[in-house]
């Protein structure tokens, strides 16, 4: 099981001192299958970092969840937004399984920023990955096809496709499980992609 202090420790080599104050002020809490570790009109005021499990954010647009990301072992999760701007968020965030969740209040961590040089030269780095990860995503959804961010997703999370039903995957990709199921089989098959002729 791999822990918050590791996560930051290879963010911040070499700082011992600032991950030993670190310590104390992280919390420990278990999430059995299903269980929300967010709701919306709930603000997300905790970094949390999954140890072990794995959990999914989606809206509920029109009575149905919109998947917006899943979270695996050796990432934080919640809504940044939220966490930034202290507003209630819109989003749930849901375990996918037994989850185990480091977290620091957002309190505890802008005093640690203001004590602690390197922890807030942590915190910089991780809002960089953080804005980096949201825009590529975008843009993804902007150029990509549906059956391009599968084949990317293949690639990049294989993992992901053991772990997570295939019905909120197709949620992810912006499709019904149907079209899911006939990007699975063209890419299978090796067939090109319909483009449509103007």
């Amino acid at each position: 099981m791999d822990h918050f202090i590791e996560f930051i420790a290879k963010i911040i080599p070499g700082e011992t001192a600032a991950l030993d104050l670190l310590k104390p002020y992280i919390k420990v809490k278990a999430f059995s299958k299903n269980d929300f570790i967010l709701t919306a009109d709930t603000v997300s005021d905790r970094a949390s970092f999954i140890s072990k499990g794995a959990c999914y954010m989606y809206r509920s647009v029109g009575g149905k969840e919109e998947v917006t990301e899943f979270y695996f072992e050796r990432a934080l999760t919640g809504d940044y937004v939220s966490f930034i701007e202290k507003k209630p968020s819109d989003h749930y965030i849901k375990a996918l399984e037994d989850t185990i969740i480091e977290e620091l209040s957002h309190k505890d961590l802008n005093e640690l920023y203001k004590i602690s040089p390197p922890i807030e030269r942590a915190g910089r780095i991780l809002s960089e990955r953080t804005y980096c990860r949201v825009i590529t995503r975008m843009l993804s959804y902007q150029n990509d096809t549906p059956e391009q961010r599968y084949q990317q997703l293949l690639e990049e999370r294989p993992a992901l496709f053991q772990r997570v039903p295939q019905y909120l995957i197709a949620s992810y990709l912006g499709v019904t499980p149907v079209g899911l199921s006939k990007i699975r089989k063209r890419i299978n098959n090796n067939e090109r992609p319909f483009i449509k002729q103007v």
